[in-house]
């Protein structure tokens, strides 16, 4: 008889593998576009980066600390996610691992074959950083406004439905991002709220 816990990880992998093959291949010209674009933060950072620099200056106190501790929250789950747990999981990426995944890469669209993954350079997955990085921003931000939170967790969503769609990560590389987010984002609103009472606190004893 079979180890039960191994038979349970397995289903989970084959329910992981039969839904990725589910999200990738329903595809359209639109949706090409609009995922590859969705994916690509390096098109978002310097609206987001002027923004809160914006904010900086012309924000009260209270919401200087929240911006710097958003990005401090971002960054550090960035490092969590690179380089501690896709080190400790060491699950490889779907096309590493899998043939006839629609795969963005390099500025194109490929199909994986086995000639491909022979070759291609190996690459972790679990979790995606992109999920857990814009999870992480989700819920640091519907913690501190929850009016932002539908918004927030909507684009989460999506980037996080692009990474699978694009071929790169498993949909449990994704949920494990939005559960990393869901703890680390609560976190550091936790950290950076007592730091604010702290702040106010100390105001009032020296005024």
């Amino acid at each position: 008889m079979g180890n039960p816990v191994e038979g349970i990880l397995q289903l989970f992998h084959r329910m992981d593998v039969s839904l990725f093959y589910l999200i990738n291949h329903a595809r359209s010209p639109v949706l090409d576009a609009v995922m590859v674009r969705v994916s690509d933060f390096g098109l978002f950072a310097p609206f987001i980066g002027a923004f809160i620099v914006y904010r900086l200056f012309k924000g009260t106190n209270r919401e200087r600390i929240m911006w710097i501790m958003g990005v401090v929250a971002v960054v550090s789950s960035d490092a969590l996610c690179a380089r501690i747990l896709k080190p400790i999981v060491g699950r490889m990426r779907p096309y590493i691992s899998l043939d006839h995944v629609f795969l963005y890469k390099s500025g194109k669209w490929l199909i994986t074959t086995p000639e491909f993954r022979a070759v291609v350079k190996k690459s972790l997955s679990w979790p995606s950083c992109h999920a857990t990085n814009i999870w992480t921003a989700a819920f640091f931000i519907s913690g501190w406004n929850r009016s932002y939170g539908v918004p927030m967790f909507f684009i989460a969503a999506i980037v996080s439905y692009s990474r699978v769609y694009l071929g790169v990560h498993y949909p449990l590389d994704c949920l494990g991002g939005a559960l990393i987010g869901l703890f680390w984002g609560t976190l550091l609103v936790m950290i950076a709220k007592k730091m604010i009472n702290l702040s106010i606190l100390n105001m009032r004893r020296f005024s």
